[in-house]
């Protein structure tokens, strides 16, 4: 039986993360671990409770920080080459010019949603909610901190991650109904964080 494109792609990421670059993140094996395909998973519930195109949204997923394998985050050149990895894959695995301008162009581009931008598409709205409840609802903000503990006192990283937890939740989550859902969890992360002395 003949692969569909969807699990084409998955193998091909997963051999990307399987070389072990020296130059990957710091964290990319954490990630492709515990978080990749946990964001994927949400994708494919997300897509299906609101309609979306489910194997562009599973894509991005996929894909949505893949020069991880290759590079730290620091390097400025990160979204750039997560975007050029993407393109390539995609077009491999048989995605249309059109697919790919979702899955890159608005999805993976937005889904951090920084400095007000958001993403336009549905998919690209569910890839942002799916990466923000990969990590509200999992251990992610332990494997996040943990390595700042070294460098900063607990008031520090405070700064640095409550602002996070605040986009994960208040930006990100882009369905009123999903943010509501995810409230609790929200809540305890900064609460935790909010009372740490």
């Amino acid at each position: 039986m003949e692969m569909d494109r969807t699990a084409l792609l998955k193998q091909k990421v997963c051999e990307l993360y399987e070389v072990r670059n020296p130059d990957r993140a710091d964290w990319a094996d954490w990630l492709y671990e515990n978080h990749v395909f946990i964001v994927t998973n949400f994708a494919s519930q997300l897509a299906d409770r609101y309609h979306a195109k489910k194997d562009l949204c599973v894509a991005a997923a996929m894909l949505h920080d893949i020069a991880d394998v290759s590079m730290k985050r620091d390097n400025p050149r990160h979204k750039e080459e997560s975007e050029a990895i993407a393109r390539k894959l995609l077009k491999e695995t048989g995605f249309s010019d059109e697919e790919i301008r979702i899955v890159v162009d608005d999805a993976m581009r937005f889904h951090s949603c920084h400095n007000g931008e958001s993403p336009a598409t549905l998919e690209g709205k569910i890839l942002a909610g799916a990466d923000a409840l990969a990590h509200l609802k999992t251990d992610f903000y332990k494997h996040f901190v943990s390595p700042m503990g070294e460098r900063w006192t607990f008031d520090e990283v405070r700064e640095r991650v409550l602002p996070k937890i605040e986009r994960d939740f208040g930006k990100k989550i882009l369905f009123d109904d999903l943010r509501e859902e995810t409230r609790p969890y929200y809540e305890a992360l900064k609460t935790f964080f909010a009372k740490q002395q």
